[in-house]
């Protein structure tokens, strides 16, 4: 979604840092995502991408000061991908919460075990 907002931001605004950011985010999400697909290498691609959702958020949260103003004719699109961000910062930090949560239960339940 991401690189689609950076293709929608160069076609109607022509700003080629926009778009730079906009298809690195988007392409380190996607890049992400591959890991994700492997067992093997699931947390590390999930970690990587809340990483970058971070950075994300923290790149764009100025926009949200910038909407409506004239002068800042990116800032719709920065807010989009600030939400983006958060969407996938929120998401990742309730999976390793609920992770946390299984192996503190898995290791309570060795306990009684023993």
């Amino acid at each position: 979604m991401t690189t689609v907002l950076g293709f929608a931001a160069e076609s109607k605004l022509g700003d080629p840092a926009l778009f730079q950011g906009a298809i690195t985010l988007g392409g380190a999400w996607i890049i992400c995502g591959f890991f994700t697909g492997s067992k093997q290498w699931y947390w590390h691609g999930l970690i990587a991408a809340g990483v970058l959702a971070l950075l994300g958020a923290a790149r764009c949260a100025p926009a949200v000061l910038a909407l409506g103003k004239p002068d800042a004719p990116a800032a719709p699109y920065q807010a989009a991908a600030l939400v983006i961000a958060f969407v996938v910062l929120v998401s990742t930090v309730r999976t390793l919460r609920a992770e946390r949560a299984r192996r503190q239960l898995e290791e309570l339940q060795k306990e009684d075990e023993d």
